[in-house]
């Protein structure tokens, strides 16, 4: 019965996403039933599980968001971002187009470019290529994503926030589990990039090609008013350097990376400092909106993870295979699918993972690569909420494009994911 309860609540959460309710309303309906149908105390479930939940994620990870989505501003507004996609896929040509916009979606996600910002540079520029090239708009998504959010945001070294989860909770790098973790994710990009691929021959022989939609403009800034792409790319290297070489604290890190990017980038910014603050305060409300999401559902899984079939949950999967690394894989993927977001997943999970395998003696570096690969596997799920704008961004429909989004963020990954837990044991991790 204890089982059923959290069942019931899973498939609850996961529904009220799906037909569009606020994740915050969502999270506190169910937790609240959750509470209600265990027995338990709801008041002191919502005002201390979940509120304490909640508020111990915001306390974290709230400068991280802060700070990324105000490096993410100045790569945007300075056209350093265009300037990068501009060089990257222009150099790959009509002829390898879908290579080159995976490419560039990754180097600026690997860079600490926000999804959203990547994608608002990328797509005219993509679509400007598509059109030249005669390849459906219905192969952006499953192009984008393939580049910005598989391996440029799991893998080993990346600033991505669910590289950066791990680390506090598991007194690890975001170089954790470097050689394993490395291989897997170059086996993943292979494998994106060769299905992509495949997919734009499969159009061209179908005799399926672009589909212009009118009044669509694919403006494209001119080279003249962008960065060159050597001083666009330097504020994201110094990021890079400042984390994983000089070892520096993340939040520093980006603070790095916020004035080089003053620097750098200085000629092409607002002079005027209203409109320049404006800014400012526009990656403040971003960053509020989505750490407050996520967070939400961090404050479910709290409620969730104080209840007893949690605890036999835990159990039961732990004795799956043997091994505490594939029951910390499948309960980090199976809370993103369920929270449909990855930071989200690992942001119930890793906490959880971290008290009940930790004491095992599980490698901590093992266990950081593990949660953040499966992060990135059910968070792709048709209710994720970066899927449906990258979808609805460029003009196609679920039934057009997901399937490629399926393939490349939620299969390919979970392949990614066995892989990993081989290599990890080969590699003495284990």
């Amino acid at each position: 019965m204890d089982i059923l309860i959290l069942i019931l609540g899973l498939v609850i959460l996961t529904l009220l996403a799906l037909k569009g309710v606020p994740i915050i309303i969502a999270s506190l309906v169910t937790s609240v039933l959750v509470l209600a149908i265990s027995g338990a105390n709801i008041y002191d479930g919502i005002l201390t599980t979940y509120m304490t939940g909640m508020s111990v994620y915001v306390a974290k990870y709230f400068l991280v968001f802060f700070f990324g989505a105000l490096f993410g501003k100045f790569c945007e507004i300075s056209g350093a971002t265009d300037s990068i996609a501009q060089g990257i896929v222009s150099r790959f040509g009509e002829r390898h187009v879908m290579t080159g916009l995976i490419v560039a979606a990754a180097i600026l996600g690997f860079g600490g470019v926000s999804l959203f910002v990547a994608l608002f540079a990328l797509y005219p520029l993509a679509m400007s290529l598509f059109e030249k090239a005669n390849v459906p708009r219905k192969l952006f998504p499953g192009g984008y994503i393939a580049g910005a959010a598989t391996f440029a945001m799991t893998s080993p070294f990346s600033p991505a926030v669910q590289n950066i989860i791990p680390t506090s909770y598991l007194g690890t790098t975001v170089s954790a589990c470097a050689v394993p973790g490395s291989i897997a994710a170059v086996f993943m990009a292979v494998m994106v990039i060769l299905y992509m691929n495949r997919q734009v021959a499969k159009c061209r022989d179908k005799g399926e090609g672009f589909e212009p939609i009118e009044g669509e403009n694919h403006k494209i800034r001119s080279k003249e008013e962008l960065p060159h792409i050597v001083i666009a790319l330097l504020p994201m290297v110094l990021l890079i350097i400042s984390l994983n070489v000089l070892k520096w604290k993340i939040e520093v890190s980006l603070l790095v990376g916020i004035a080089s990017a003053l620097v750098f980038y200085f000629k092409y910014l607002p002079k005027n400092f209203k409109a320049l603050w404006k800014h400012v305060n526009s990656s403040g409300s971003d960053a509020i909106s989505s750490i407050i999401n996520t967070s939400a559902t961090v404050g479910f899984g709290s409620v969730i993870a104080s209840t007893p079939a949690f605890a036999a949950a835990i159990t039961t999967v732990t004795g799956i295979g043997g091994n505490p690394l594939i029951a910390a894989g499948i309960a980090t993927t199976a809370l993103a699918g369920i929270s449909g977001s990855a930071s989200g997943g690992l942001g119930i999970a890793v906490p959880i993972v971290a008290k009940y395998f930790l004491p095992m003696g599980v490698n901590p570096e093992a266990l950081h690569r593990v949660a953040s690969v499966a992060s990135g596997g059910l968070d792709s799920l048709p209710h994720n909420g970066f899927v449906v704008t990258c979808l609805n961004y460029s003009k196609t429909t679920h039934k057009e494009g997901y399937i490629h989004i399926f393939m490349v963020s939620v299969l390919f990954p979970l392949l990614e994911l066995a892989l990993l837990l081989v290599l990890i044991k080969l590699f003495g991790y284990m």
